[in-house]
């Protein structure tokens, strides 16, 4: 007979160095996506794991902010380097690019796709965690958990 109790706590003790792992992979996926594979899509992804994790093991939701909030800004990033290059006649979605020096640093290379990444990255996680949400109110309305029974 397992103890349930000592089972959580193991779970609970597992889960926190794995979702602070996988947030850290998640944004080194996602700074990473615009020279090599990565970027927003599969960076949301990630983090989304991370989210579930969270609420499964921890029980708790991952951010502090309404998930559907993620939505309208992302899709507003994801729009906004569309549209700018159009004021100044070039084609839809046509990124530029550049090169800045830091003190600390050194050279550094920016490109005007990362907001576009940015704004795919929020919708992807807003998505995830609205359906991970819907999810949890729904077993927190009455489901029983896996190995209990309904009057225990």
């Amino acid at each position: 007979m397992t103890d349930k109790r000592g089972l959580e706590l193991y779970f609970q003790t597992f889960a926190r160095p794995v979702v602070f792992v996988l947030v850290f992979l998640g944004f080194h996926l996602f700074w990473r996506g615009h020279n090599a594979p990565g970027g927003g899509f599969i960076a949301g992804l990630v983090v989304a794991v991370a989210a579930l994790l969270s609420r499964i093991v921890l029980d708790r939701p991952f951010l502090n902010v309404a998930p559907q909030r993620l939505l309208p800004l992302g899709l507003l990033l994801g729009l906004v380097p569309g549209v700018v290059p159009m004021l100044f006649g070039e084609a839809f979605l046509k990124s530029t690019y550049g090169y800045l020096t830091w003190p600390l640093i050194g050279e550094f290379e920016w490109a005007s796709a990362v907001v576009f990444d940015a704004g795919v990255f929020l919708v992807v996680v807003g998505v995830t965690l609205t359906i991970i949400e819907l999810l949890a109110e729904d077993t927190d309305a009455g489901l029983v958990a896996i190995g209990e029974t309904e009057d225990a």
